[in-house]
């Protein structure tokens, strides 16, 4: 774990920090019903023409340390908290060797040491304007972390919430779920409403927020849930089956999928049996008596992945038909991915197109998707069948796992209620953590937090990236505060091909800001590519 705030206030690879801003203020102090918690002052250090601090809450326990597989429970009170210091992640669950060393690498702090790791996580971080208090409330932005639901932590520097809060007047919690077989575990012995205790403990923390925000600051009727990855896939099940009352007032999702591979019931008897638990009158409480690193050693040695049960309460594995029938909470929504989505994933498992004969073996190897009906026109759209570009060949899989499911799903929402649209599409030296990068999953979260670095080994900041990261910071804080008003682009109509409903932020033409394109400038091969997807109910 990072022992230090002052280097939580650092950014990945060690960014250079602005002067301080003055002598940083007293330690900001709240109370709630379970006590007295005293945070800290941290300085927004990685934008030359923003100077502050922001008053940040580390480490609040929004439950108890949890039961091993069972839901959250309520905190235990305290007298005071001292909350200066980074809460540690959930058992994380990582591939194994080269994949799974380059996957710490690029999504579990880079450049920065790694959290550390711990069972008893179920801790969130609440980052607040000096100006924020009971009395002079600030809208609330809730973040859920990505990261297949194998993995995350909110003690992540890239979300360092202090400079979204300070530039932006917004208060920003980020929270731990619990992820893997420790927050999904699938088993049997478990009521099916209680076994996805990963989304309870999101549930539990979003409603801990509506108890306890207004002491941050926060206002709990402008809460505003965004997420990543599972993050947004997280953010879309609660869309789909929602809390009530319901908690949250708007909702954005940033390139939501996950993608569960296995069977994770027959995972869970996996690890059962290993650890020798079969023939024990109760396995689960036998399996509760393992270590958890025991576990979670074993579950990233064998790939044995874990996902959400579907328990028509907290999660359901096709949300679509609810969502196109209006069935889901009606709130403002915005949505987008990025154009080089897959090439991240391409990079963690040295993918090699020119060892596969033809396209559809290639997208069946990596998805498990058949497109052998589709190959031939998919061909004539990405440049061939045979004799496979990495370019063309990471173009297709990002339209296959994000850009049209995003396509799909935004226009099954824009059908029903207001939905804006945005396509990421900027790249800069700073970020490229392998060749080619361009604009890669998850690259867009250090603009949206501010939490680029000033300078690494890779280059420095440069100004566009500077005065992109500012607008996408007001477009995201701004759409939480006013989400009636959406974003500042057009909202989608309920068309396939939307002539004016794309957001395009730092794209070619417009690199440090907004161009408003069609969405078929980049939804070409959706009308091909969504059969496919909904009949396989993939990342929906």
């Amino acid at each position: 774990m990072i022992k230090s705030i002052a280097l939580y206030a650092l950014l990945p690879f060690l960014a250079a920090a602005a002067p301080a801003a003055g002598t940083p203020p007293a330690n900001p102090t709240v109370t709630i019903a379970s006590g007295v918690i005293v945070g800290t002052a941290t300085q927004v250090s990685n934008q030359p023409t923003v100077t502050g601090y922001a008053n940040a809450y580390l480490g609040v326990p929004y439950a108890s340390p949890p039961l091993r597989f069972a839901p959250p429970t309520a905190p235990q009170p305290y007298q005071t908290l001292t909350a200066q210091t980074l809460p540690p992640s959930c058992l994380q669950e990582f591939f194994s060797g080269e994949a799974g060393e380059r996957v710490r690498a690029y999504f579990n702090n880079p450049g920065l040491p790694a959290p550390a790791e711990s069972e008893d996580c179920l801790y969130l971080n609440v980052f607040a304007p000096q100006s924020a208090s009971p009395t002079n409330l600030k809208s609330v932005l809730f973040w859920i972390y990505g990261g297949n639901l194998a993995f995350g932590t909110a003690s992540l520097a890239y979300y360092n919430g202090s400079s979204l809060a300070v530039n932006e007047d917004v208060v920003v919690v980020a929270i731990n779920y619990r992820t893997n077989i420790f927050g999904f575990s699938n088993s049997p012995e478990i009521p099916v409403d209680s076994q996805n205790s990963g989304f309870l403990d999101q549930r539990f923390a979003l409603q801990w927020v509506r108890d306890n925000i207004q002491a941050f600051g926060g206002d709990p009727t402008k809460v505003t849930i965004f997420g990543e990855s599972a993050g947004g896939f997280s953010v879309k099940q609660l869309l789909a089956q929602p809390p009530s009352p319901l908690p949250f007032r708007a909702a954005i999702m940033e390139s939501q999928n996950a993608l569960i591979l296995g069977s994770p019931s027959a995972n869970y008897a996996n690890v059962v049996a290993h650890f020798n638990c079969t023939s024990a009158a109760s396995q689960l409480s036998c399996l509760r008596g393992v270590s958890g690193p025991a576990i979670q050693d074993y579950i990233t040695e064998q790939g044995l992945f874990f996902g959400p049960v579907k328990d028509k309460t907290n999660v359901d594995a096709n949300t679509l038909p609810a969502i196109a029938s209006g069935q889901f909470a009606r709130v403002p929504v915005l949505i987008g991915s990025n154009k080089d989505e897959f090439r991240v994933f391409s990079a963690l498992f040295g993918l090699n197109p020119a060892a596969y004969p033809n396209l559809a073996s290639l997208v069946f190897d990596v998805l498990g998707l058949n497109i052998s009906l589709i190959e031939a026109p998919l061909a004539a759209l990405y440049g061939g069948t045979t004799n496979l570009t990495s370019d063309s060949v990471n173009a297709l899989l990002t339209d296959l796992a994000f850009t049209c499911p995003t396509q799909t799903l935004s226009t099954a929402i824009a059908s029903k209620q207001s939905v804006n649209r945005y396509y990421y599409s900027a790249s800069f030296p700073n970020l490229q953590l392998f060749p080619n990068a361009g604009s890669y999953h998850s690259s867009e979260i250090p603009s949206v937090f501010g939490t680029y670095p000033l300078v690494n080994e890779l280059g420095a900041a440069t100004p566009t990236q500077i005065a992109l990261s500012a607008y996408m910071q007001g477009v995201w804080a701004g759409f939480a505060k006013d989400p009636g008003a959406g974003a500042p682009w057009p909202k989608l109509g309920s068309t396939l091909l939307d002539v004016r409903g794309l957001g395009v932020l730092g794209g070619r033409n417009v690199p440090a800001g907004l161009e408003v394109r069609s969405t078929a400038s980049v939804d070409a091969a959706c009308l091909l590519i969504n059969p496919v997807n909904i009949a396989a109910q993939r990342a929906f």
